[in-house]
């Protein structure tokens, strides 16, 4: 019995009968023969999948089930070597969506890996190329963009000259989700990449990374797969690099991801393009359909990281000092401390370097910035009238707020309403003017500055006045500080205001936004709400505690709002700051520099809806 194929996501009832139906299946079944746990790790530590079944039927205890669920690296070997054709790994993972669905709070752990799948799938990372007529495109994956940028545009470029209307697509298979057993997550995700591309006419995805081939080949639905080893097997001339007789006679062995290991044709194709470099193959024990997990699969580093060390260390060992070709840049990162491993790609393009372990790792922060380099350089040089970012979630099929979540959120606005009550009934409001505030923070001396910006950040969250925060920011510190501590802190505020609104309201509004037209504007607002945040920040006339929770409630990216306040709250905090600043010379009859400045901005910020006003007249008057 396999792993469900369909993209459709259960309800918890079905996902719980599938598990039952499983587990019935394997205790029924298994003839407790010992060949899958001879084998695993896994096993090794916790029993046959017999004893497991009977454990997990007879033993209602959460904890063992998550345990078992999250220590199984899913690598298919036990389904490989059963003599009864049963398939644990679908086991573990139907195991592993029932504990997501009976105790979501353990997907905590996976924190990491859950981001860098957000990060995959977001706005800023993705980018699909569509060049007219593209019915193929190459999908490269996440970990070799991060990795080899250089390699996944030369590999593009190369494949383009045989397919002038090949596309490129940059994003996430959602692997992580699918592994974790986060199953509708997963099914919101790559359904809609999936849908995204067929609706662009897509008919074939060309694959780098083994776990997106496994993904597409599984659920792409009427998506064909083929992985770009098989499409270099048949051009050898597509990736041109150093000839054969340049190639030292080296002997290489290969580690194929467990993933492929029934990849036939992929695993195949890897060892017909190294042979076409002249290089000997020497098999390990265990291969090909056979092979081992490099310890990284099933995200169990995160949940049993010793069982995870014990199947890297054990592949380490079967490799015998010889140096380890694979073709899954995630294998190649987690083997690459215990072994001389490299990438299939390495060694076609630069095969001293790649074999004599002289290619640097790099740096987990490094291959962000790679995955964004390559896809600036994919807007710039693919002519692609289809091309676009990933949206964003429909609104509508993100999963509600739990019971205890909406208890926290309201807990939280009863607290933020109370306080703001009681702050106003206190009649703390009337000491809220710069001469009294002035001796309060004064006397803090060299925590002064420290002082006042905490006051001025906590201001907007509770709807405190922040005129008279500015006017004493001059008064306290000059012109130069007091411009540096208040926009400081008036940032920080309409932050942390803004974050309030999101947490709290956002969900709620999203749910409310099915319309198409509802929707197209929060999209468009994601896109462009900075011009918004822009004009209503330098005109210092809009209510400025109300307008930052208002903003959280839209789509805007939050770091688009915060960094598009800062520079244009700016102008206004100059202005008001050099006003207050030069009030004491004022009072004496004196005329300085920075009140005319003040003066001036002043003046300028109030005429900017007018001039605004006339220059949009003009432009639509235009012909």
């Amino acid at each position: 019995m396999g792993c469900p194929q369909s993209l459709t996501w259960s309800d918890p009832t079905q996902t719980r009968q599938d598990l039952d139906h499983l587990l019935d299946h394997v205790t029924s079944g298994c003839s407790e023969c010992g060949a899958c746990v001879r084998n695993c790790a896994f096993l090794q530590h916790y029993g046959n999948p017999a004893q497991l079944a009977r454990q997990l039927q007879q033993d209602e205890e959460p904890a063992l089930a998550a345990t078992l669920a999250f220590s199984c690296s899913l690598c298919g070997l036990c389904d490989t070597l059963c003599p009864e054709r049963l398939s644990l790994s679908a086991l573990f993972l139907q195991l592993r969506r029932v504990v997501v669905i009976d105790q979501p709070q353990i997907l905590r752990r996976f924190r990491g890996l859950r981001s860098y799948e957000n990060l995959g799938t977001s706005k800023r990372f993705t980018w699909h190329a569509l060049p007219d007529g593209c019915q193929t495109v190459f999908f490269p994956g996440c970990a070799l963009a991060g990795n080899r940028p250089a390699t996944v545009w030369q590999l593009y470029q190369q494949l383009r000259r045989q397919q002038p209307t090949l596309g490129l697509v940059l994003d996430c298979c959602t692997k992580p989700s699918h592994d974790l057993g986060d199953q509708q997550r997963f099914h919101q995700r790559f359904g809609q990449l999936r849908d995204l591309l067929l609706a662009g006419g897509v008919t074939t995805v060309l694959t780098a990374c083994p776990n997106c081939y496994e993904v597409f080949r599984r659920y792409g639905n009427r998506l064909q797969c083929h992985s770009v080893y098989e499409e270099l097997a048949r051009q050898p001339a597509l990736l041109p690099g150093p000839p054969a007789t340049a190639t030292p006679a080296r002997t290489v062995t290969i580690h194929d991801p467990c993933v492929n290991r029934q990849a036939l044709p992929v695993q195949q194709a890897v060892r017909q393009l190294l042979q076409q470099r002249g290089l000997k193959i020497e098999e390990m024990r265990n291969s090909g359909r056979t092979t081992l997990c490099c310890g990284e699969g099933g995200c169990v580093m995160a949940s049993a990281p010793q069982l995870a060390l014990k199947w890297r260390d054990r592949r380490a060992e079967q490799a015998q000092g010889r140096p380890l070709v694979t073709y899954c840049a995630g294998c190649m990162e987690f083997l690459r401390p215990v072994s001389n491993c490299c990438h299939v790609l390495d060694v076609l393009l630069q095969p001293a370097a790649a074999l004599d372990g002289n290619l640097k790792p790099v740096p987990s922060l490094l291959r962000y910035k790679n995955r964004l380099s390559l896809k600036r350089r994919a807007r710039q040089q693919i002519q692609a009238p289809h091309a676009q970012e990933r949206p964003m979630s429909d609104p509508a099929a993100r999963p509600a707020a739990t019971g205890r979540q909406k208890l926290v959120r309201l807990a939280v606005l009863a607290l933020l309403i109370g306080t703001i009550v009681a702050l106003r009934a206190s009649g703390l409001l009337d000491q809220f003017d710069p001469q009294q505030l002035r001796h309060s923070i004064a006397g803090y001396g060299l925590w002064a500055p420290l002082i006042f910006m905490l006051l001025y950040s906590l201001a907007p969250v509770f709807f405190l006045p922040g005129l008279p925060l500015t006017l004493l920011g001059g008064i306290l510190f000059g012109p130069i500080w007091g411009v540096v501590y208040t926009l400081s802190g008036a940032t920080a505020g309409a932050s942390l205001a803004f974050l309030v609104a999101r947490y709290l309201g956002r969900d709620w509004i999203a749910t409310k936004l099915t319309g198409e037209r509802w929707q197209k504007l929060d999209a468009d607002v994601a896109r462009q709400g900075w011009k918004m945040v822009a004009f209503t920040r330098l005109i210092p006339l809009f209510p400025f505690n109300l307008l930052n929770y208002a903003f959280g409630l839209t789509n805007i990216r939050f770091s688009h709002y915060v960094l598009t306040s800062a520079i244009c709250m700016a102008p206004a905090t100059v202005a008001y700051i050099a006003l207050s600043s030069s009030l004491t010379d004022l009072l004496r009859g004196t005329l300085t520099t920075e009140l005319l400045v003040g003066l001036v901005l002043l003046v300028l910020l109030a005429l900017l809806p007018l001039g605004w006003k006339k220059w949009q007249a003009r432009r639509q008057s235009r012909p």
